[in-house]
């Protein structure tokens, strides 16, 4: 008899850890469907001009699916990533399923991204099923911020999204520039699965914080399976494979599932401009008549409707038609109402930090085994790519190893550390006393002549500019009376102008 109690209390108990994963919260006190019906109706109420308003929409006839069908439609998807259908699967799925009519809108402008989604990700060689992730993250909402600060439709965190580059300050949010934000969360999925080789763990702690999931397998007897983790993580990014199954089945059983099956009629045709100075989207508004819902649309990155450009370009997007009068008035544009609009006295007022912010600290590259560190001085002219390149390692390594965020951003004259093979170490240590044009013949590739072509003279007309720190075209231009950044960009056949490095030689015509 007592056997049989320990059976049953035994039974019980599995059977209450399975269902853990609905029953822990009502769906008051539920944090990811809170939060993704939160991110959905503030869309839809605060969306003006977008995408969303110019869906074709049939109503929908809402379908009672019993969880067998569920069960069916997940056993049918054949994906990389495992996916298993469990309770709390089908509670995200009847809240995406509740929300009816909103949904649907949703649901097409996922499908409608999902494009593009699914091209970067076949660029990059992961399953096309994780374009359904920005509707499980976000519920397409590109303004989303979460309470750990995760932010736009990728719901990047911070940490992540400058390790990738993208630039984050009081003015600017390149989270929140769809094209910046997809391939740096495609960068940062698929480095968190060549660290796991699992696809649950790795967008675990895409969602988490590979700390707080590296955390939890220990606490879990070193058990690498989420299922096994998944009450361990913390709440804010836990749910996240139960919400992408959910996702899934919704994208792909739509029209079982009695959603209807919209169709975006929107295109807009664009021009980009460079923004050398300081800029107002109400400047834009006023002299040349571009709402400031188009501007938002096209330019969300942009916090404040201010382009910050003081020390470098910025990208700005307007529709076609515009960008005629934004050259004949652009004198008029920038000097409109300037003194009000950027009045050094009245500075804008930022939100204050989130007390609850958190932000994960990913695990940095592995030091091979095998290896000794060496010191490596920045010169004039180098950057990580080279210097990849020289030592033989990825240069992923070298910025995990020390901590660079943004490789545009290094400085002559800085130390990094590098680990390299052991028995090679004298090799690579004489790569310190080298110059360029020895460490390229070293990798096979000739430089003396193409460095010697570039110092040649040039006509009477042209001269070079050596790029000093902490210049930009802009810095460059105000050098040189007649000579704007846009010219130089044009000279040198620059697309990028934060591509330019120390010591590059750049071609400046006299005026």
């Amino acid at each position: 008899m007592r056997n049989n109690i320990f059976i049953l209390l035994f039974a019980l108990g599995f059977i209450n850890a399975a269902a853990q994963k609905s029953t822990d919260n009502t769906h008051s006190e539920d944090y990811y469907l809170n939060t993704w019906d939160k991110n959905l109706s503030s869309l839809l109420k605060n969306d003006s001009n977008s995408i969303i308003n110019h869906i074709v929409f049939n109503n929908s006839n809402l379908l009672a699916i019993s969880d067998f069908h569920y069960e069916k439609y997940t056993s049918n998807i054949k994906s990389e990533i495992e996916l298993n259908y469990d309770i709390r699967v089908g509670e995200i799925l009847n809240d995406y399923i509740n929300n009816g009519s909103n949904t649907a809108k949703i649901l097409a402008y996922s499908n409608y991204l999902g494009v593009y989604f699914e091209k970067e990700l076949e660029d990059n060689e992961l399953p096309k099923e994780l374009k359904y992730l920005p509707f499980a993250l976000s519920a397409m909402n590109n303004m989303a911020i979460s309470k750990t600060g995760a932010a736009g439709l990728w719901q990047l965190n911070y940490s992540a999204a400058r390790k990738e580059g993208l630039y984050i300050d009081s003015y600017v949010d390149e989270r929140k520039n769809i094209h910046k934000a997809t391939k740096a969360a495609i960068s940062e999925i698929k480095h968190l699965h060549k660290l796991y080789n699992d696809w649950n763990l790795a967008l675990a702690a895409y969602s988490c914080g590979a700390s707080n999931v590296n955390k939890s397998i220990r606490r879990a007897n070193n058990q690498m399976n989420y299922d096994s983790i998944y009450l361990l993580l913390p709440e804010f990014g836990r749910d996240i494979i139960p919400s992408l199954t959910a996702s899934i089945i919704l994208h792909n059983y739509a029209d079982s599932l009695g959603l209807c099956n919209n169709k975006i009629n929107f295109k807009i045709a664009v021009d980009t401009l460079e923004i050398s100075k300081r800029l107002h989207f109400i400047q834009l508004k006023e002299v040349i008549g571009i709402s400031i819902d188009t501007l938002h649309f096209l330019n969300p990155e942009y916090k404040h409707d201010i382009i910050p450009a003081v020390s470098e370009l910025y990208t700005l997007l307007i529709p076609k038609g515009y960008l005629a009068a934004f050259n004949k008035y652009e004198d008029s544009i920038y000097s409109y109402k300037d003194s009000v609009l950027f009045d050094i006295s009245k500075p804008v007022i930022l939100p204050p930090p989130s007390k609850s912010r958190h932000y994960a600290k990913y695990e940095p590259e592995q030091v091979p085994d095998g290896s000794v560190r060496i010191n490596y001085t920045i010169k004039s002219g180098d950057n990580l790519g080279y210097i990849s390149e020289w030592f033989d390692v990825k240069v992923r390594q070298i910025e995990d190893w020390n901590n660079i965020y943004d490789p545009r951003r290094i400085r002559a004259g800085k130390t990094l550390k590098i680990y390299v093979d052991k028995d090679k170490e004298s090799y690579y240590k004489k790569l310190e006393t080298m110059s360029f044009a020895e460490k390229q013949k070293r990798e096979g590739k000739t430089v003396a002549e193409k460095e010697k072509k570039k110092e040649e003279p040039l006509g009477k007309d042209w001269f070079y500019h050596t790029v000093k720190s902490g210049e930009s075209p802009y810095i460059i231009a105000k050098k040189y009376d007649g000579v704007s950044p846009e010219d130089i960009l044009r000279w040198n056949n620059i697309k990028n102008a934060r591509s330019i490095q120390i010591g590059q030689k750049l071609k400046i015509k006299k005026k």
